[in-house]
C-alpha cells in the first residue's frame, strides 16, 4: 500500500528490528535487517575479588563487560568470606547493566551489636600433647593424634556481655561491661543463646548454623590453623603477651587487649574458660576419629578449654583440657563457632 509504514521483524532469541519505510507506486520496497542476538552486558560488584559464573560457566571477575545472548541467564558471584549471590537476570536491549551485592559472612549484627567470625580453613593437625607442651602435658592430652577438619568459622573474640544482652535480654556476669566477656553462663544457657541467635540471623547464614566449637575445632583454631607456628599458648610462647592469667590479673578483661594468634583470634589462652560442645572423657584420644571428631556420645561433664584470668599458665596451653558438669562460674564464658 502506498504510504508510510512501520515494519517490525521478530525472531525468537533475537532482538526485534523496527524501521520506517516509504512505499511509492510502481516501486518495490525492500527492508535489509541484521537481527541482533547478543548484547554487551556490564556487571558491577561491591567486592572487587568476586568471581562470576554465567549459566554455570566461569567468565571472570564479577565486574566488567561480557557478550551475552538475549534472554534469561543464571548467574553466581562468589568471594571468600562472602555469601554466594545466586540469581536469574534477563538480558534485553533495554537491560544491559547489572549490579551484584555480596554480603560478608564473617560479620553479623543483632539488635545493633556487631560481632565478627574468622574463617578457619580446614586441614590436618596433631592434636594433644605435642612436643612444645613439654612436661606440663597431662595424661588426658595423650596420645597426640592426627585430626582432619573441614572449613568452619570461629569467633574472633569471646562472646561479650553486650552481645549476650542483645540476644538474651539479660546479663548474668559478675563484673559488668559491654566489651567484657560474658561469664557465669552454663552449658545449657549457651545452647539457649545459640538457638535464639540462629533464629534471629537465619536469613543471613546461607545454610550454616552457630554452635559451640567441638574440642578439635577449638584446639585447631587456638593453634593457628594452617598458619600455626607451633606455639605453646594461643599466639605465642610468652604467656604474658597473649593471655590474662593469674600472673597478671585478678578479674576478666576487655576482649582483644592481648596479642592475637596466627589467625587473628584473641584470648584463646586466658581471660575466661570457654565451653566446647563435647562430652569430656579423659581417655577419648585413644579412640578419637581422625576426621571431624565430635567427642564421646555421652558423659557427665562437658569440655572446657583455654584457661582463665584465675588460672596457672599451664592451664592456658593450647592442648590443656578441663571439664565441668555445666555450672555457672565467674571465670567461664563462651566462644561461637559457625559451620
Amino acid at each position: 500500500m502506498v504510504g508510510s509504514h512501520t515494519v517490525r521483524i521478530t525472531k525468537s532469541g533475537y532482538a526485534d528490528y523496527t524501521t520506517n519505510i516509504e512505499v511509492t507506486e510502481g516501486k518495490t520496497a525492500e527492508v535489509m535487517a541484521t537481527l541482533q542476538n547478543s548484547v554487551k552486558a556490564t556487571f558491577t560488584c561491591n567486592v572487587p575479588q568476586a568471581q562470576l559464573y554465567i549459566d554455570d560457566r566461569y567468565v571472570g571477575k564479577a565486574y566488567g563487560t561480557y557478550d551475552l545472548a538475549l534472554g534469561d541467564h543464571r548467574i553466581k558471584a562468589e568471594a571468600e568470606n562472602y555469601k554466594d549471590c545466586n540469581r536469574t537476570i534477563t538480558v534485553s536491549t533495554n537491560s544491559t547493566s547489572f549490579d551484584i551485592r555480596l554480603v560478608e559472612i564473617g560479620n553479623f549484627t543483632v539488635n545493633g551489636v556487631t560481632f565478627e567470625m574468622v574463617k578457619v580453613e580446614g586441614g590436618t593437625f596433631t592434636m594433644g600433647a605435642t612436643p612444645e607442651q613439654g612436661s606440663e602435658a597431662q595424661s588426658d592430652e595423650k596420645p597426640s593424634h592426627r585430626v582432619t577438619l573441614n572449613d568452619y568459622y570461629i569467633g574472633k573474640y569471646e562472646v561479650t556481655q553486650e552481645l549476650w544482652q542483645a540476644v538474651m535480654g539479660n546479663n548474668p556476669s559478675y563484673w559488668e561491661g559491654g566489651d567484657l566477656p560474658v561469664v557465669s553462663v552454663s552449658w545449657n544457657d549457651c545452647q539457649t543463646f545459640i538457638d535464639k541467635l540462629n533464629r534471629m540471623l537465619a536469613s543471613q547464614l546461607d545454610g550454616k548454623r552457630f554452635a559451640l566449637p567441638t574440642e578439635a575445632q577449638w584446639e585447631y583454631a587456638a593453634r593457628g590453623g594452617n598458619r600455626s607456628r607451633g606455639y605453646k599458648y594461643s599466639g605465642g610462647n610468652d604467656i604474658g603477651s597473649v593471655a590474662w592469667y593469674d600472673g597478671n590479673s585478678n578479674r576478666t578483661h576487655k576482649v582483644g587487649t592481648k596479642a592475637p594468634n596466627e589467625l587473628g583470634i584473641y584470648d584463646m589462652s586466658g581471660n575466661v574458660w570457654e565451653w566446647c560442645s563435647d562430652w569430656y572423657d579423659s581417655g577419648y584420644y585413644s579412640s578419637s576419629p581422625g576426621s571431624n571428631p565430635q567427642g564421646p556420645g555421652s558423659g557427665s561433664y562437658r569440655v572446657l578449654r583455654g584457661g582463665s584470668w584465675s588460672c596457672y599458665a599451664k592451664y592456658c596451653r593450647v592442648s590443656s583440657r578441663f571439664s565441668d558438669p555445666g555450672y555457672r562460674i565467674i571465670g567461664l564464658g563462651v566462644r561461637l563457632a559457625l559451620y
